[in-house]
């Protein structure tokens, strides 16, 4: 997790949605008055799905009305290296949002989770913009969820040098790739493959391992008898015999 802290930015207004919904006034208000970081943190996912990590946390939650009239929730965020990744490909660039109505029983309605999204249903988001001053960020190394035209999120492995562990060589290009997900389909299984055959070969060294500590405590256990004890103390003599 970074230590950014963002400016406040605004996630969702009251009102109708651009695809049909209702974010309700008194939604707002309590987003806004009950989240507590300490109580229930919200995360940040890609596209509301959580199949490959999140992208940050909500620090805060305020609201308060604009001059339209209309209450606005805003919140305060710690992205981690994959927002800001995305953000740097100018992708996931708005918010939306997701409540939780009667939270615990209470009768109000708690900021459960955040998304980040290109087609956002509330008007008015503030669009996430990190500094371009930053220091340029790198792909290697880098754990991503992917995003695919039919909006399946699927999930990447950046690894430096990796295919020197698995014997593997990676292919990433900056193109978009072919909407066929056979050959991506076919590293996915070569590289779980690899795992696998990783997991036998460490799990062959513990044996070896065990082994290995089975004869020390043989032997350990042979030195401290009384009967060794005593063959040694008479070695000399029994020396000076021959």
């Amino acid at each position: 997790m970074s230590h950014l802290k963002t400016d406040w930015l605004c996630v969702a207004t009251e009102g109708d949605t651009v695809d049909g919904r209702d974010i309700k006034r008194q939604w707002i208000i309590d987003m806004g008055e009950t989240y507590d970081y300490n109580h229930y943190v919200a995360l940040i996912w890609p596209e509301h799905e959580d199949d490959c990590g999140n992208f940050g946390e909500v620090l805060e939650a305020t609201w308060h009305d604009g001059e339209d009239g209309l209450a606005r929730l805003y919140v305060s965020l710690c992205p981690n290296m994959r927002l800001i990744f995305a953000n740097h490909e100018d992708q996931l660039l708005f918010f939306s949002i997701e409540p939780e109505e009667n939270w615990r029983g209470s009768g109000r309605t708690y900021l459960k989770g955040l998304a980040v999204t290109d087609t956002p249903a509330s008007v008015g988001t503030t669009r996430l913009r990190f500094s371009s001053r930053r220091k340029k960020l790198s792909k290697q190394g880098y754990y991503s969820c992917v995003i695919s035209r039919d909006g399946k999120i699927k999930q990447e492995i950046r690894m430096k040098n990796w295919q020197k562990l698995f014997g593997i060589k990676p292919k990433f290009e900056d193109e978009t790739p072919p909407d066929d997900t056979a050959q991506g389909d076919d590293k996915l299984q070569a590289l779980a493959n690899a795992v696998n055959e990783l997991e036998g070969r460490v799990a062959k060294i513990e044996n070896q391992l065990n082994e290995v500590q089975g004869d020390v405590d043989t032997i350990a256990e042979v030195v401290d008898t009384e009967e060794f004890a005593a063959i040694r103390d008479n070695a000399k003599d029994i020396v000076q015999r021959f």
